[in-house]
């Protein structure tokens, strides 16, 4: 074997070493984000099937509705994630106290500016979704 053949095998071998490196690199931080999102999604999953709200009493005035929740499940909520719907069009609504987060067996007041009759919906920040029909 001579110079320029031994030249050439340590050429090809850094360069395959060189793209070895770059590909590892590569594929490592792929596979942490993946990871990460399993983590989170696993995560969202758990917190939806740990959540669970009851409307325990929806009051109707002249021009409001009030919906009272409790928060029967172990997951500490934030009512500001939630949609209300009136009839299945989404409605802006507010927080009575200005409850920032829900905790396990607190009550949330929400009201929203609408009339009977009506089929109400709350949608949780993880999707879940609570009605109540108000006649």
């Amino acid at each position: 074997m001579g110079f320029s053949s031994a030249a050439g095998v340590i050429l090809l071998l850094t360069t395959i070493l060189a793209c070895s490196i770059y590909l590892y690199s590569s594929v490592d931080i792929s596979s942490v984000k993946v990871n990460e999102a399993y983590y989170k999604h696993t995560t969202y999953l758990e917190n939806k099937l740990n959540e669970k709200l009851n409307i325990i009493e929806v009051v109707n005035s002249t021009d409001t509705i009030n919906i009272t929740l409790k928060n029967e499940g172990s997951v500490t909520l934030e009512p500001q994630k939630w949609d209300v719907l009136y009839n299945g069009t989404p409605k802006k609504f507010g927080v009575v106290s200005n409850k920032i987060y829900i905790t396990p067996l607190d009550n949330v007041t929400l009201t929203i500016n609408a009339t009977a009759p009506a089929r109400i919906c709350v949608v949780s920040e993880y999707g879940n979704q609570y009605f109540y029909n108000l006649n």
